[in-house]
């Protein structure tokens, strides 16, 4: 067996914190989308909403002003939700940052393994060598 097949199995952890990011990273950018359109379909709905009032006011009435309430609770729910969303995006760049430390971590702990590694079968291989050179001393 060839001697990286050995050390690629050690290495899950690491794809999976990447696989873990790179969808950390889509479900990031599909709620940044997400938000992008909420927030202008909350702009919209603020506009709508100013010209609705305004319209109302030239013509008041028990109508007019349960219209009105029924706008303003929803772009209450609307804010609410709005904020939600950023929360949640906030939590996901934080836990995207605890990703990314993680794989550092793990890169920095996979060399210094690897160079271990490598230092060992160096030695291993020094000793394989002195001991055929010593061999071949005494035999010959």
């Amino acid at each position: 067996v060839h001697r990286w097949r050995r050390l690629e199995g050690t290495d899950i952890k690491m794809n999976e914190m990447i696989q873990k990011v790179k969808a950390l990273q889509k479900r990031l950018i599909s709620k940044t989308e997400e938000a992008v359109e909420k927030d202008l379909s909350l702009q919209e709905k603020e506009k709508l909403h100013y010209e609705m009032r305004n319209l109302l006011a030239k013509q008041p009435g028990v109508e007019v002003v349960a219209e009105i309430a029924k706008q303003q609770s929803g772009l209450k729910e609307k804010t609410k939700s709005m904020k939600a969303m950023a929360a949640e995006l906030n939590m996901y760049h934080a836990q995207l940052n605890d990703y990314k430390d993680e794989i550092e971590r793990l890169t920095k702990e996979l060399q210094d393994t690897k160079r271990r590694y490598f230092e060992q079968r160096h030695r291993e291989q020094l000793m394989k060598d002195a001991s055929r050179t010593s061999q071949s001393n005494t035999m010959g």
